[in-house]
């Protein structure tokens, strides 16, 4: 890309960016159009599309340019419906992002098919929305007496549209898209231009519109002062009382003979600390006024009265010099504050972000741009502070303090003017110091952060101010002060005044209530029997206070309004009708109706709960107690109640009923386990109580203090457990009597078969002679057989004992695997000659040793085998593998004989067991080879695995752990020679 393009691109991102910065000022400004924060969205993605433009090496540069435009116009067009007077729906967002979608992907297309450019966007989409915001700002209702700004705003949209429009011929070509880009800049000047004075000739419209209402307060104030609903005291600039209302001598009852206009503040101030009237501590009490009257603010605290009330003191400056001191009664919101304050939390943002100069700073607060209003307002050039620490704006102490508060900020994110706003103070380039309000907004934007300054100079505003009259600004402090709406009635009762506020509070205007008799109110009183009270005061032409009504909202939503008044007589002391004040009490009444639903919700949950349950606070009241409890407690309601009762009554009314046994002093057993429950109160505990039953406890801490106790009826538990304890201990017995039994038959039964087995070999080997007649030789055999097959099932029987008792004993030393297979398929071959079945073996060379017991591995290789040439046909194979692998030692069986289905497969795990239970079953066996074999096997820390297909055969896996491998050589022979030591 040329220079001069990348000159002209760089001007179009200058014009755009200026457009949205003055788009989103304008945006922040009080009724400012909805349009536009459409529009600052808008120009912000336009700013990024031909920022995009500008690097080098980006192939997809020209395509993301298209994408960002299309999003800019789908929102420039929501901008342009929001101006004409229309919402912007759902429907219409989501049309505008299918149609920016659809473009982007036909631009694409029409790039890689070569039909347009690829270096440089199409664009076009968005000339559309700007014409028609161009028609809607000629519309009669937009001009609002300034016809001049719309007309250019309407032409520079225009303009602007038309360039877009044609940008897709414009950019066809470098040396054309040059001057478009070019006349876009000038465009979007022109723009920003016209957006600028379309919004200073909306605040100048405000400023009029407030002045008069200002004007027309002031003629009602004077009659108003006595009837609102809050304590007012006015002082002037030397500090002596002018005025004060009667609720304001109310408040202050004790010292109220010495309020009296004259007497200074210091006087009064004493007064009501002798007496006592205010009890708790206030700076604002004691100080009662601002140190700096030059800077408007408010100082205020909230203090407790010697009756109990609570009530807010502030004192607001008058420009005079003088203030005002005001008191509400807040003891009401106290009350409901503190009831909800663990399930209610207000959120409440302010922001007022008013103003005029425009400042960026980077996270290191050096200035990045400077504009002109903030020339004005500083004397600074830009020149002149581009670059530098934005701490030269600043008088001391802040100036020294914030690189602190910037490091701080980017440390731990606590923010004290970032997205907040406040009113500080600024030092021009002459030194004077004046006050300005200020609001900073952070960008992100890629690795760029980017803090926006907008700050207006309100050095006039102070001076309007101060040029007001003393009476005017006195009573205009008093009413914006105020939150309440005013209202007359005549000598008729009807409604003649009613001020503006009441469209802010109650949604309706004043003409609503003008001309309407104050009788009217009476089909909407939050309780019929207090019109009755109010008309006997209304006759009476006596003042009245906290009269509440019931407004509905054009919304469905209903709003409490609760009156004050007092009468208005002539000169001639002929009644003239009322005068006062209303406001809004919805608030609390929402708090009184929520606090109200809460408590039945949680009666109700609890009540519904399986368990007892009992509620603590944090001061130890009992605040919630349901049926369940009671029942398993046996609390009477008249002893033990909710919100009299606490926990140490209810554990004196427990141990005083013998809950804790009859021996010892009652109160000592009481505070040693209420201290129980304060020092640990997560506890879960057992209680046996005095009618046998028996109850689960869990104590638990609630957060912000409070206890709740769960108690749970386990005595049918503690029953079961004893009845578990007893079937396991005969259980326990049985199996000793067993094992006893077991070694006892195993001794008599072995002392004859010795003598059988063994006078059988005499004879089978003729040592005394041969046997005569021949037959009885095959006696012999078959009785010296039968012996050691008894013997072998004694055995099995005593090791299957052992096993299930863990007590099995293993003499461990290297065994090699490798010979004790072909020892044993050298055993088992005979018989699985007879029965034609072939034995292999697959072993590896230098398979390692094994760290157990040779008998016992013999023994498993042997009742292994021993199955499968068992269960194994006639022409049938036994191969047996042995290999270490990451398991471990892994021997399998494997043969190919009738196999088991998986029921089988799960019984014949069990001692006595055979998969045929027939008695004319085909295969002899007493059903302990299994079992046993897997006891041995789990003796060694090892496992034992059946895979069985019927009539496939059936495959036994038995793995022995790692650590049981010996596979060092050095360490194979040490082992040796121990265990040779060892015998």
């Amino acid at each position: 890309m040329d220079l001069t393009l990348q000159a002209a691109l760089l001007g179009t991102v200058m014009g755009a960016a200026v457009l949205t910065v003055v788009t989103l000022y304008g945006w922040t400004l009080p009724n400012a159009p909805k349009a536009f924060g459409w529009w600052a969205a808008a120009f912000l993605l336009e700013t990024l599309s031909r920022a995009v433009l500008i690097p080098d090496g980006l192939d997809i540069r020209a395509d993301l340019s298209d994408g960002l435009h299309a999003l800019a116009a789908g929102l420039s067009l929501c901008g342009a419906v929001s101006l004409g007077g229309r919402p912007v729906s759902g429907g219409l967002l989501i049309g505008g992002l299918q149609v920016a979608m659809t473009w982007g992907l036909l631009v694409h297309l029409g790039r890689a098919n070569g039909l347009l450019p690829l270096d440089l966007p199409v664009l076009g989409l968005g000339g559309g929305p700007l014409l028609l915001a161009a028609w809607h700002f000629r519309a009669p209702r937009l001009r609002g007496g300034h016809q001049a700004p719309n007309t250019l705003a309407s032409i520079a949209f225009a303009l602007h549209g038309l360039v877009l429009l044609a940008s897709p011929v414009l950019n066809s070509d470098h040396a054309i898209a040059v001057w478009g880009f070019f006349v876009a800049q000038l465009l979007s000047v022109l723009m920003a231009l016209a957006l600028l004075l379309e919004v200073l000739m909306r605040q100048q419209a405000v400023a009029e519109s407030e002045g008069q209402r200002a004007n027309l307060l002031q003629s009602r104030l004077v009659d108003a002062l006595s009837s609102v609903q809050d304590g007012v005291a006015l002082f002037d600039p030397r500090e002596r009382l002018v005025t004060a209302n009667d609720l304001y001598r109310q408040f202050m009852a004790p010292v109220a003979e010495i309020i009296k206009p004259g007497r200074l503040f210091q006087d009064i101030v004493d007064a009501e600390f002798e007496m006592g009237v205010v009890r708790q501590e206030c700076e604002v009490v004691r100080s009662g006024k601002l140190a700096d009257h030059a800077v408007p603010a408010v100082q205020g605290c909230e203090a407790e009265l010697f009756d109990g009330r609570w009530v807010s003191i502030n004192v607001y400056p008058t420009a005079d010099g003088g203030y005002l001191r005001i008191l509400r009664d807040v003891t009401a919101r106290r009350q409901v504050t503190a009831s909800l304050h663990d399930s209610v939390t207000w959120l409440r943002g302010i922001m007022n972000t008013v103003v005029d100069g425009i400042i960026t700073i980077d996270d290191t607060a050096s200035i990045l741009s400077f504009n002109a209003a903030a020339e004005r307002i500083f004397g600074y050039g830009a020149d002149e502070t581009v670059g530098r620490n934005v701490s030269m704006l600043m008088p001391e102490p802040y100036h020294s303090e914030h690189d602190d508060y910037m490091r701080r900020y980017a440390e731990t994110g606590e923010a004290r003017v970032i997205g907040i706003g406040r009113q500080v103070k600024g030092k021009r380039k002459d030194g004077t110091v004046f006050p300005l309000e200020l609001a900073v907004t952070r960008m992100n934007q890629g690795g760029l952060i980017t803090y926006i300054g907008l700050v207006r100079d309100i050095t006039d505003r102070k001076r309007v101010e101060d040029a007001l009259v003393e009476s005017e600004q006195r009573f205009r402090d008093l009413a914006e002060s105020a939150s309440d709406w005013f209202w007359e009635l005549d000598a008729d009762l009807r409604f003649t005044f009613v001020s503006g506020r009441v469209r802010q509070v109650l949604g309706v205007g004043p003409g609503y209530f003008i001309g309407r008799p104050f009788s009217d109110l009476a089909t909407s009183c939050e309780d019929p029997r207090d019109w009755d009270v109010q008309q006997s005061l209304i006759r009476g032409r006596r003042p009245f206070r906290g009269f509440i009504f019931v407004h509905p909202m054009p919304s469905g939503a209903v709003k409490f309004v609760e009156m004050a008044g007092r009468p208005a007589f002539d000169a001639d002391g002929k009644f003239d009708g009322y005068r006062g004040t209303a406001a809004d009490i919805t608030p609390l009444k929402r708090h009184e109706q929520e606090l109200a639903t809460q408590s039945a919700m949680r009666q109700t949950i609890i009540d519904n709960m399986g368990q007892g349950v009992v509620v603590f606070d944090g001061d130890e009241r009992l605040v919630a107690l349901n049926s369940h409890a009671r029942q398993l407690l046996d609390l009477p309601e008249t002893e033990i109640e909710t919100g009299t009762s606490n926990l140490e009554a209810l554990l004196l009314y427990l141990a005083v009923q013998g809950e804790f046994g009859h021996s010892g002093a009652i109160m000592v057993k009481v505070q040693r386990r209420l201290a129980r429950l304060r020092r640990d109160p997560r506890r879960v505990f057992e209680h046996a109580r005095p009618n046998g039953s028996v109850l689960e406890i869990r104590s638990t801490a609630m957060p912000g203090g409070g206890l709740i106790l769960t108690f749970t009826d386990i005595t049918d538990r503690k029953k079961v457990e004893v009845t578990l304890r007893e079937a396991r201990d005969a259980a326990e017995r049985g199996n000793r009597a067993k094992a006893t039994f077991l070694a006892n038959i195993s001794h008599e039964l072995r002392t004859p078969l010795n003598a059988i087995i063994g006078f059988s070999e005499l004879m089978k080997h003729e040592i005394f002679g041969p046997l005569q007649p021949p037959a009885y030789r095959s006696y012999v055999d078959d009785v010296h057989e039968s012996g050691m097959h008894l013997l072998e099932l004694i055995n099995d029987i005593l090791d299957m004992s052992k096993a299930e008792a863990g007590m099995t004993d293993l003499v461990e030393s290297p065994v090699d695997v490798a010979a004790v297979v072909r020892a044993s398929l050298r055993m088992m071959d005979k018989r699985a000659s007879a029965n034609g079945i072939s034995l292999e073996a697959d072993l590896p060379d230098g398979l390692a040793f094994l760290r157990a017991d040779e008998r016992r591995i013999r023994q498993i290789l042997l009742n292994l085998l021993s199955n499968a040439v068992k269960f194994t046909d006639d022409g049938g194979m036994v191969r047996v593998t042995a290999q270490v692998d990451g398991r471990g030692m892994v021997i399998e069986v494997i043969d190919t004989g009738i196999g088991m289905t998986p029921e089988d497969m799960d019984k014949v795990m069990e001692p006595f067991v055979q998969a045929d239970t027939r008695l004319s079953r085909k295969y002899e066996g007493t059903g302990l080879g299994l079992p046993l074999t897997k006891a041995l096997v789990n003796a060694h820390g090892g496992t034992m695995e059946l895979h069985s297909i019927p009539d496939h055969g059936t495959t036994v896996t038995v793995t022995f752990p790692p650590e049981r491998v010996i596979d060092d050589t050095h360490l194979l022979t040490t082992e040796a020679d121990e265990s040779w030591r060892r015998g």
